[in-house]
């Protein structure tokens, strides 16, 4: 029991902390768009490679905060009904839901996996004048599967507890409840 805990927490912490880290990288999109814009319209030297890069920081940030995001409740959830439930009722009810999520997941790991693996082992390059390669992008999307498969695990597992036993053996450190905006963390 101690040891799930501390794999629960382990996840927990290293999706936050990837957040955080790359949540930095949305400073630097910002200001390679705005170094963009300015060379374009005020300068009319517009660069070759900041759009593309721009698409690729915008990957990373997508990717890598996507167990943030699920650890953090910040998925968007239509809940008119579900927010009425008790806590052991939505974690039956998420229990099916599962389902799905790991099948994205899965597919995210497995066929994104499969796309970067070929661009590797090709040196597949954009078609653009920059024409940098395509697997630095392309390499994150299974990263991310597994980041917000990790995370989604990790809930299923909370989830488990809470609708066996009513309640979540296996609270986080670093959420309360489900995450979201009106969860408060914990200090």
């Amino acid at each position: 029991m101690n040891l799930l805990k501390k794999i629960l927490c382990g996840i927990d912490l290293m999706n936050e902390w990837l957040g955080k880290i790359f949540s930095f990288l949305a400073v630097i999109l910002t200001l390679l768009v705005v170094y963009d814009v300015c060379a374009r319209y005020f300068f009319e030297r517009p660069t070759i490679w900041g759009l593309e890069m721009s698409c690729i920081i915008l990957t990373w940030i997508t990717f890598l905060g996507g167990g943030y995001a699920f650890l953090h409740g910040g998925q968007v959830k239509v809940d008119f009904l579900y927010q009425k439930w008790s806590p052991r009722t939505k974690s039956a009810i998420d229990l099916f839901t599962y389902i799905f999520f790991f099948s994205f997941c899965l597919i995210l790991v497995w066929y994104g996996g499969e796309v970067a693996w070929e661009s590797i082992k090709d040196s597949r390059v954009s078609t653009s004048a920059w024409a940098p390669p395509l697997w630095p992008s392309q390499i994150m999307v299974p990263i991310g599967g597994l980041l917000i498969g990790l995370q989604g695990l990790a809930k299923w597992i909370r989830d488990f507890s809470t609708a066996w036993t009513g309640q979540n053996a296996f609270p986080s450190k670093v959420v309360s409840g489900e995450g979201g905006l009106f969860d408060k963390r914990k200090e």
